[in-house]
């Protein structure tokens, strides 16, 4: 017996020192999405299950809480009270240690448990200043410190990293809905074909569609520049990397593009794909988005490599851009749409539209904010009401970007 609790105890001290030399990256406050509890203090907790079949998985919360310090038993209490998917698994004294910590979701089940039991965990105070490494519950924690949880292989004492740590997501949040548009709102279509594609780009305050038609075999890069070929308004530039930036001129002097610094992804039907390099096929939906334009829905710090990746929803209207003129003036089906002054601080004239119709200015979340009829004469439309901002107008077919400042 006496062998045994020796042998045991070694082993723990081999475990004890092989875990105070892993340790995962601090992960900031700024990047918790799930904060559990309520209150002015905050901790951060991250825990890693290894050999998952992606590789070394870490899934981090953040805990809140009022008035004096408390214990790493109250955080763990708190995840595991906030989130249904977690699962803690320890004893009843106050320095017990935990035996297994479970979490069920969209990824799977993740259960590991280490030998005799023991999970440890690295632990951090605000000042990123390592202050113990242990497995006890009692420890107590201040505002500011990480705890970084780490289960040991059974089979040498000794623990892994995570390749990848998730931001833990609060299923209380409703994300918005990514917005998409149907081939019949499509009212500029390029090429011709049997099969046909729409191509929408995000910029940060402006959605815009155009319908693709091709037959054989294409890319989104054919698509892109048969675009470009055909829409005097619209133009691509190319980078070291592939695509830079989308261009769109939307008035004069009024050129859209990407914000300094972002960059550009793409999706084919909701799920991120191969950029220019994918392959069409009939009744796609190809979207390039940057950042500024998206709800950030994810993140996930890939350890390796020290680079955080994010994932977006892109709810922002999409409108279907109309058919261009050499003059650079939207119009479509014979209208020919002019709108003075752009920016606006009063008021739009709206000109060029022979038969009688409705004019609707709609906001960036697709509510329509103002209108007026327009018969055969130039009519004014009051915008004093409106906040500044950028909307579109719709004529007809046509859509015209407005930019609103008082």
């Amino acid at each position: 017996m006496v062998k045994r609790l020796l042998t045991l105890a070694f082993g723990l001290a081999l475990a004890f020192n092989a875990m105070a030399q892993v340790e995962n990256p601090v992960v900031p406050q700024s990047e918790i999405r799930f904060w559990a509890g309520t209150g002015s203090n905050r901790a951060v907790v991250s825990v890693t299950w290894n050999n998952t079949a992606s590789g070394n998985l870490a899934i981090v919360w953040g805990v809140q809480w009022e008035g004096d310090n408390v214990s790493v038993a109250d955080l763990m209490d708190t995840i595991e009270a906030y989130d249904n998917n977690v699962t803690i698994e320890h004893g009843t004294t106050p320095f017990t240690i935990v035996s297994n910590i479970t979490y069920t979701n969209a990824y799977g089940s993740v259960n590991l448990s280490g030998i005799a039991g023991w999970w440890w965990y690295n632990w951090k105070d605000a000042a990123n200043t390592s202050q113990n490494s242990s497995g006890a519950l009692a420890d107590i924690v201040s505002n500011g410190d990480f705890i970084d949880w780490l289960p040991m292989d059974p089979t040498d004492y000794s623990s892994q990293p995570a390749d990848y740590m998730i931001m833990a997501e609060d299923p209380a949040n409703e994300l918005p809905e990514e917005a998409t548009i149907a081939a019949d709102q499509i009212v500029y279509w390029v090429g011709e074909g049997s099969n046909q594609a729409i191509m929408a780009v995000n910029w940060a305050d402006t959605a815009l569609a155009w319908g693709y038609r091709w037959n054989g075999t294409k890319s989104v890069s054919d698509m892109l520049n048969a675009i470009a070929a055909a829409d005097p308004r619209f133009s691509i530039e190319l980078g070291a990397y592939g695509l830079d930036d989308i261009l769109f001129v939307a008035a004069p002097g009024d050129t859209l593009r990407k914000q300094a610094y972002s960059f550009w992804g793409s999706t084919n039907n909701g799920t991120m794909d191969a950029g220019m390099g994918q392959t069409l096929s009939d009744g796609d939906f190809e979207k390039w988005a940057e950042p500024a334009a998206g709800v950030k829905a994810g993140s996930t710090y890939w350890v390796g490599y020290m680079f955080w990746d994010y994932t977006y929803i892109y709810p922002m209207t999409i409108h279907p851009v109309s058919a261009p003129q050499t003059e650079g003036i939207a119009s479509a089906k014979g209208v020919s749409l002019s709108v003075y002054p752009n920016p606006a601080a009063s008021h739009i004239t709206v000109g060029g539209i022979e038969n009688a119709c409705e004019a609707t200015l709609y906001d960036m979340r697709g509510t329509a904010v103002a209108t007026c009829h327009i018969n055969g004469a130039d009519t004014r439309l009051d915008l004093g009401n409106l906040a500044n901002g950028v909307y579109m107008l719709r004529v007809a077919e046509s859509t015209v970007k407005i930019i609103v400042r008082h």
